[in-house]
């Protein structure tokens, strides 16, 4: 899985005063037997018990924590300090009370000054740094999260309206519809009538011809007979 990239030193990491962590100078490892991990990235348990990932993808928090972790690495400070207890530590997979003290025994080898206060002091650096990520990750993760609906509601109702417009536009095609079937029949009765009214005069003329022309002829014939 390809490991996103960034640098939690340039982006998080203060200066000397404001991270309340000393730089310290490198000092030459020495031999040990203890157990380490080498030009890797730190691993954290592979077992995390969250509450909230019941619905997360495994995908997408396996790049999260490798995200973590990375960042983790990133902000090791120089010389000997938590960062390289913890690898150490956790080189060995145990909390065997057995494996801390010869962790620390080892880290004094590297490095007379380290103690238990000093430890713990750097850890709070590291867990402040680290809580910091979050924090930040949150926000900007809740506000993309609040851009998106609000865009999906202004679309919801952008869509909502223009159907609203639609419907209302079918609603007068269908009473204009309605108004044309009415004409429509209305032609054609009127059609009827007018068709009928000029069959009887039709008929009327023929009629008035013929009488006409009976009464003409009934004349004509009475010259013709009579004279």
């Amino acid at each position: 899985m390809a490991k996103e990239k960034f640098n939690w030193k340039a982006l998080f990491v203060n200066d000397e005063g404001a991270s309340g962590v000393k730089p310290k100078e490198n000092t030459p490892a020495k031999t040990t037997s203890f157990p380490e991990e080498r030009n890797t990235v730190t691993k954290f348990p592979e077992k995390v018990s969250m509450a909230n990932t019941v619905n997360v993808d495994n995908s997408v928090l396996g790049t999260v924590i490798e995200m973590y972790e990375a960042g983790f690495e990133s902000l090791n400070q120089p010389g000997y300090d938590f960062y390289e207890f913890f690898k150490a530590i956790k080189a060995v997979g145990s909390n065997d009370p057995s494996v801390y003290k010869m962790a620390f025994t080892m880290a004094q080898g590297v490095d007379a000054a380290v103690n238990k206060p000093t430890l713990l002091k750097q850890s709070d650096f590291y867990v402040k740094e680290i809580n910091k990520v979050h924090q930040q990750y949150r926000t900007k993760g809740t506000a993309k999260k609040a851009q998106i609906q609000d865009g999906l509601k202004s679309k919801k109702e952008t869509l909502s309206s223009e159907i609203s417009q639609l419907e209302k536009q079918i609603l007068q095609l269908q009473t204009q519809i309605g108004d044309k079937k009415s004409q429509l029949q209305s032609v054609d009765s009127n059609l009827i009538k007018d068709v009928s009214d000029i069959e009887q005069k039709i008929v009327a003329n023929d009629l008035a011809k013929s009488k006409i022309l009976e009464t003409i002829n009934s004349v004509i014939d009475g010259i013709k007979n009579n004279l």
